[in-house]
């Protein structure tokens, strides 16, 4: 006759059935755990993970079978055995408990294992990584370009650009390079560049038989390095007499507001003022400085933004409308323009200075402006010369 287990008996077999299982998926989990650190397990002298679950099996079997079998080892007595569960203390499903107390400090130790391999073997990899043959490097590397740019690299840079943005000195503050820029005019001058390349690329797919042409080009816009004096009575009217004779319906609205705040400018700093009984008021020889090269900076931007679009606008045709030499003239008279406008700028600042080492500055920093704005007639070399390929295909 087949007798039905009660009581404490069958919750400590099922437990016991559950461990083992628990305890094969922990062991399954700990060897991936420990696929990802086995470069690092002979540095770290750890048991493996096989080794540590066969170990903590083990302990936790034998955990169990002492609690099953020392009710069968203990001494019997003649009277009839009593069940587990009318035992003072005991209730159903302790063995339960007991199972899952076991499993749970099984689990926390396997987890306990692992992190404790991972912090390690981070402190290892960072040491490593911070250490040379000649000892521990310094906070501050030097950046090997060969190795690329990393996160680290780029955040540093940032960092270091702006705190050098904050101490940017006043004799900065006052040279072309940084005007200039700030004006926008360099991001202008290296769109126009950026234009010429594509340019001198696109020449080497397209042939042409007017080699006579592309001399005449290459010569109109060569730079003589003689100064021209040119005489504008009105400059808006110069420049829009240019862009007809180019055919091309360009705006100069940004030109003229620049040269008008100028003009703008310079009215405000007469030193005495319109009513009489007033004190004379003066400006300092640094705010005089101050306008007078930001005044050169701002008219040489906008007019490299305007030989930018002169350069756009006339890729953009498909017939040529005006010949070739006709445009390179034009192109070149306009620059002689522009720059003896900005020479005007320049005197007429210098003639409210007092400070020669000012006046001398101005002088030198105006020529920097200068030599940006001739510089857009060598990037127009090529767009001319590709204008005549693409028209001749």
């Amino acid at each position: 006759v087949s007798t039905q287990s009660t009581g404490g008996g069958s919750w400590g077999s099922w437990a016991a059935s559950s461990m083992s299982t628990v305890t094969k998926i922990a062991g399954e989990t700990t060897k991936g755990l420990s696929g990802a650190l086995e470069t690092f397990e002979a540095s770290l002298d750890l048991p493996t993970p096989e080794e540590l679950a066969r170990e903590m099996k083990d302990e936790k079997t034998k955990e169990v079978t002492k609690d099953e079998v020392q009710p069968t080892t203990a001494k019997h007595t003649d009277t009839a055995p009593v069940d587990e569960g009318d035992k003072e203390g005991y209730y159903p499903g302790a063995g339960l408990w007991s199972g899952l107390a076991a499993l749970s400090t099984t689990g926390t130790q396997y987890l306990n294992s692992g992190l404790d391999a991972l912090e390690k073997a981070s402190n290892q990899a960072y040491d490593a990584l911070n250490y040379d043959v000649e000892g521990p490097k310094s906070k501050t590397r030097v950046k090997d370009s060969a190795k690329g740019t990393n996160l680290m690299n780029v955040l540093q840079e940032a960092k270091l650009k702006y705190e050098q943005s904050e101490r940017i000195s006043e004799e900065t503050k006052r040279t072309m390079v940084y005007l200039f820029d700030e004006e926008q005019g360099l991001s202008q001058l290296e769109a126009l560049e950026m234009l010429s390349r594509e340019c001198a690329l696109k020449m080497k797919s397209g042939t042409t038989d007017n080699s006579a042409l592309f001399l005449y080009i290459e010569t109109s816009l060569e730079l003589t390095g003689a100064d021209s004096e040119i005489i504008i009575e009105h400059l808006g009217a110069a420049v829009t007499d240019c862009l007809k004779n180019l055919k091309l319906d360009l705006p100069i609205s940004k030109l003229n507001h620049c040269r008008y705040e100028i003009a703008r400018q310079l009215s405000e700093t007469d030193m005495t003022s319109v009513d009489e009984t007033a004190k004379p008021t003066k400006i300092s020889n640094a705010a005089l400085l101050d306008g007078a090269l930001k005044s050169v900076a701002g008219f040489s931007a906008r007019s490299v933004e305007l030989f930018k679009k002169i350069a756009e606008l006339s890729l953009l045709k498909t017939t040529l409308e005006v010949d070739l030499k006709t445009q390179a003239d034009t192109v070149k008279f306009l620059n002689e323009v522009l720059c003896c406008e900005v020479e005007n700028i320049r005197e007429q600042w210098e003639s409210k200075m007092e400070s020669k080492a000012d006046i001398d500055l101005l002088f030198v920093e105006t020529s920097n402006a200068v030599s940006y704005l001739q510089e857009t007639l060598h990037f127009f070399v090529p767009v001319l010369k590709w204008i005549l390929v693409k028209t001749s295909m």
